[in-house]
C-alpha cells in the first residue's frame, strides 16, 4: 500500500516536470503530431520510469563465525542469514508513516480513483445512448453520421460524427472534414488512453493540465485537416466562432468546440515552425536519466568469506587441522604407494566434511609446500581441486592442491576422428597392475584405439583420459601382453575407472568373466569360518561391534597356493593389514580348471571384521 502511493507520488513528480518542459519549449510549435508524440510520452514515461530501478551492489565481505568442527560433521556457519547482518550491527529501516495514516491517505485515494472511473462509465453509457438514439446515415469513407435532436456542438466518437439537426440541414463541409480529421487521426484512443490514466492521478492538478492541452493538439490537428482539404482560412475561422457557444457532450468526445478559440486561431495563422525545432524535443533525454539517476539504489549485500579448506583447532587436547575439500574435487587414498581408492568429493560425504587430524601425526602441505601449525594458511575452500591421503609412511600425509595434478591432462584438446565426434565422452581413470603380484605399474600405456588419445601411467599406476561411450581402451606394458576394454557404459557426471591386469605372455590369469562357475577355485573348507578364526584384531579396534569389510585380490595358483595378495577395498590401515594377513596365510585352494588344466585365477576373498 505504502509502496504504491510513494510510486503514485513520482509519478506525479514526473509529469508535472515532463509537462512544464514541454509548455517551455514546445507548446507554441506548429508541429503538432510530434507535440501529440511528446504529450503523450510524457505521460507513460511518467508510469514507466518510476519502475526502473536501478540496483548498484555493493558487496561486504564479513567473516564466518569459528565454530567446534568435528568429524564426520558439517561445520555451521550461521543459522539464519540475518543473524550476520544483525550482529554488523545493520538496524532494518522503520516504516516513513504509521499504518493507520497510511490506510487514511490509501482510501482517499481509491475514492478519488472510483469516482474517476465511475465519471468516464457514465459519460461513455451517455455517448452510447445518444449514438444509438440517434438517426444514423454511412458515409462513403465507413464513417457514420448520427444526427441527434440536442442542441449540442458537432463532435466525434471513434468512426462516428455526431451532428445536431440544424448542423446536418446546413451540411456545412468543413464541419465534416474537422470530425473526420479527428477519426483519421484516431484521437478517440488517445483520450480513452489518457483519461484512464488521468484517473490514476486525479489529485495531481498538472495531469489535468496535460490533459487539456492534449486536446487542444487534437483541434490543432484537425483544423489543419480542414484547411490542407482547400477549405478557406477566412470562413473556417468564422465557423469557430460560431459554435464556439455549442454544448459540450462528453469527456469522451471530440468537439469542434474544444479548446481555447484564441489559440486554435492563433495557430491556424502561424507560420510554420522550422523543421530542425524537433531537436528541441531532446529535453525528455536529460529527463529520462535524471529520473533513472534518482531511481537507483545501492544494496549491500553481505557475502560471508568462504571458509577456509584448513581450520586450526584443538581436540582432545591435541592441535589439529581441519581438512575439507569442495564438492566435485578429486580424492585419491594411496597405500604403500599404491591407488587405493579414487573419487570425486560428494555433498557430505569423504572430505566435504571438516576432519580434525593431529598435526603430529601427520604432514600437511598445499601444492607441494609444508604448512605449519604456526603458519596456517587462509586456503579458499573452492580453490582446492585435488586431495591426496597418503599412508604406509610414518607421520601419514595430506596433500592438497589447487590445480590437477596425478598425470591430468584436461587442458589437452583433443582431436577426434568422426565415429567419436558426436559420442558422449567422460572422463575416465584406468590402473594398470601386474595380475601375478597386485604391482601397480608406472609408465604403462593406455590409449583410445583409433585415436590419437594416450597416457602414461603415474607412479600409483594410473592416468586419466577422456573416452566416448563405446571405445575401445588398450593398455600396454613391456614384458606383459597388452590388454583391452570395451567402454559401453558411462556414468554420467560420476567418476568411473577401469582396471587391466596384465600378465606375462603365454601365462594368462583368468577372472570370473573368463571361466564358468564350475571351473572357479573353491577353497577347502568353510572360507568365512576360517577366516574369522584367524582374524586378530589390534587392541583399538576391540569391543566396536561390526568395523566393516575388506575386499582382497588374490591370486589362486595351478598347485592351489595363493600369492600377489592386494586391496580392493579397504577400511583403515590396521584393518587393511589385517586383511591381506589373512588372506596371504590362506592354506591351497582346489586350482581353477580351464580346458580340464589347472590355471591360474585372480579372485576376490571378502574379510568382516567385527570385535
Amino acid at each position: 500500500m505504502a509502496e504504491f502511493l510513494i510510486y503514485d507520488l513520482k509519478v506525479a513528480v514526473l509529469i508535472a516536470a515532463f509537462y512544464f518542459c514541454y509548455r517551455l519549449l514546445m507548446e507554441r510549435e506548429t508541429m503538432h503530431r510530434l507535440n501529440r508524440i511528446v504529450l503523450l510520452s510524457s505521460i507513460l514515461l511518467s508510469f514507466i520510469l518510476p519502475l526502473c530501478v536501478i540496483t548498484l551492489h555493493k558487496t561486504v565481505e564479513v567473516e564466518s563465525p569459528q565454530v567446534e568442527a568435528s568429524a564426520g560433521m558439517p561445520m555451521q556457519v550461521a543459522d539464519q542469514p540475518e543473524q550476520v547482518i544483525t550482529e554488523l550491527g545493520t538496524i532494518s529501516a522503520e516504516e516513513s508513516v504509521t499504518p493507520f495514516v497510511e490506510a487514511v491517505v490509501f482510501a482517499i485515494f481509491i475514492i478519488g480513483l472510483v469516482c474517476r472511473l465511475q465519471c468516464i462509465a457514465n459519460s461513455y453509457r451517455h455517448l452510447r445512448r445518444m449514438i444509438k438514439d440517434s438517426e444514423q446515415h454511412s458515409l462513403e469513407d465507413g464513417v457514420t453520421l448520427a444526427v441527434v435532436d440536442l442542441p449540442v456542438a458537432p463532435f466525434s466518437w471513434m468512426r462516428t460524427i455526431v451532428l445536431n439537426r440544424n448542423d446536418y440541414e446546413e451540411r456545412n463541409p468543413s464541419i465534416i472534414a474537422h470530425e473526420r480529421g479527428h477519426i483519421l487521426l484516431h484521437h478517440s484512443w488517445d483520450i480513452v488512453f489518457v483519461e484512464v490514466l488521468t484517473a490514476l492521478q486525479w489529485f495531481n492538478p498538472v495531469v489535468w493540465l496535460l490533459r487539456r492541452d492534449l486536446r487542444t493538439v487534437h483541434e490543432y490537428e484537425a483544423d489543419a485537416s480542414v484547411l490542407s482539404s482547400g477549405s478557406d482560412v477566412g470562413q473556417y475561422i468564422q465557423l469557430l466562432m460560431l459554435k464556439a457557444t455549442g454544448t459540450k457532450v462528453c469527456i469522451l468526445a471530440n468537439g469542434i468546440n474544444n479548446s481555447v478559440l484564441k489559440k486554435r486561431v492563433t495557430m491556424i495563422i502561424k507560420p510554420k515552425s522550422n523543421r530542425w525545432q524537433w531537436l528541441r524535443t531532446a529535453y525528455l533525454l536529460p529527463l529520462i536519466a535524471i529520473s533513472l539517476y534518482a531511481s537507483c539504489e545501492t544494496k549491500t549485500d553481505y557475502q560471508i568469506k568462504e571458509e577456509s579448506a584448513l581450520i586450526l583447532k584443538v581436540k582432545d587436547g591435541k592441535d589439529c587441522l581441519a581438512v575439507k575439500a569442495p564438492v566435485g574435487a578429486f580424492y585419491s587414498w594411496i597405500v604403500n604407494g599404491k591407488l587405493a581408492e579414487r573419487g570425486i568429493v560428494e555433498e557430505d560425504g569423504n572430505w566435504n566434511v571438516y576432519t580434525p587430524l593431529p598435526v603430529d601425526d601427520y604432514v600437511f602441505t598445499l601444492d607441494g609446500k609444508s604448512i605449519s601449525k604456526d603458519d596456517v594458511p587462509y586456503v579458499p575452500l573452492s580453490s582446492i581441486k585435488e586431495l591426496k591421503l597418503i599412508q604406509g609412511e610414518q607421520p601419514r600425509r595430506i596433500e592438497l592442491y589447487t590445480n590437477y595434478v596425478s598425470g591430468f591432462q584436461r587442458d589437452k584438446v583433443a582431436q577426434w576422428p568422426e565415429e567419436y565426434k558426436e559420442k558422449t565422452k567422460a572422463w575416465m581413470f584406468f590402473r594398470v597392475e601386474d595380475a601375478a603380484t597386485g604391482r601397480q605399474l608406472k609408465d604403462a600405456e593406455v590409449t583410445i584405439e583409433g585415436t590419437d588419445q594416450k597416457a602414461l601411467t603415474n607412479n600409483e599406476g594410473w592416468c586419466e583420459l577422456k573416452v566416448p561411450l563405446g571405445a575401445t581402451v588398450k593398455a600396454s606394458y613391456k614384458g606383459l601382453e597388452s590388454q583391452t576394454q570395451k567402454i559401453d557404459h558411462l556414468n554420467g557426471s560420476q567418476i568411473q575407472g577401469r582396471s587391466f591386469l596384465l600378465y606375462k605372455p603365454g601365462q594368462p590369469i583368468y577372472q570370473t568373466y573368463q571361466l564358468s562357475r564350475e571351473e572357479e577355485p573353491v577353497f577347502p573348507s568353510d572360507k568365512e569360518k576360517w577366516i574369522a578364526e584367524h582374524i586378530q584384531l589390534p587392541d583399538v579396534m576391540k569391543n566396536k561391534g561390526f568395523l566393516g569389510r575388506v575386499i582382497v585380490w588374490v591370486v589362486v595358483n595351478e598347485d592351489g597356493s595363493v600369492s600377489g595378495a592386494r586391496l580392493q577395498q579397504g577400511i583403515n590401515k590396521e584393518l587393511n593389514d589385517e586383511a591381506l594377513r589373512v588372506v596371504s596365510s590362506m592354506p591351497r585352494w582346489k586350482p581353477a580348471k580351464k580346458d580340464g588344466k589347472p590355471v591360474k585365477y585372480l579372485t576376490t576373498v571378502s574379510v568382516s571384521f567385527k570385535s
